[in-house]
């Protein structure tokens, strides 16, 4: 049975999937323009649609990163409300899911120094 909190590559609705331990394994500290370079082309599945990781990350205020977890709350901040469950307001009025069903957010430390 899969859902959010059960998907380590899913968060607040969002599924990065095979992005997740791409950005995990990536050498830091790294800029924005530097991930869109080479992870641009990924396709986000959000609750309102796919977003390619290009236009969410265009849209950002970071100019680097020194850590995966500083990509994925740039990722989640980028996103609209629509597009993240409960990740932006209070995840408990989210499409009347609890807390405990939004946030699958697993590891994001760095696996390579």
């Amino acid at each position: 049975m899969d859902n959010d909190k059960e998907d380590p590559a899913r968060a607040y609705g969002v599924t990065f999937g095979p992005l997740k331990p791409a950005l995990r394994e990536h050498q830091y500290p790294v800029s924005v323009s530097e991930l869109i370079e080479q992870y641009g082309g990924f396709e986000l599945e959000t609750a309102a649609g796919e977003q390619r990781l290009e236009s969410v990350l265009q849209e950002c205020e970071a100019t680097t990163f020194a850590e995966p977890w500083e990509v994925r709350e740039a990722v989640l901040s980028g996103l609209n409300d629509d597009a993240v469950v409960g990740y932006h307001g209070d995840p408990a009025e989210s499409e009347g899911r609890d807390a405990s069903e939004i946030d699958g957010t697993g590891d994001w430390s760095q696996l390579s120094e």
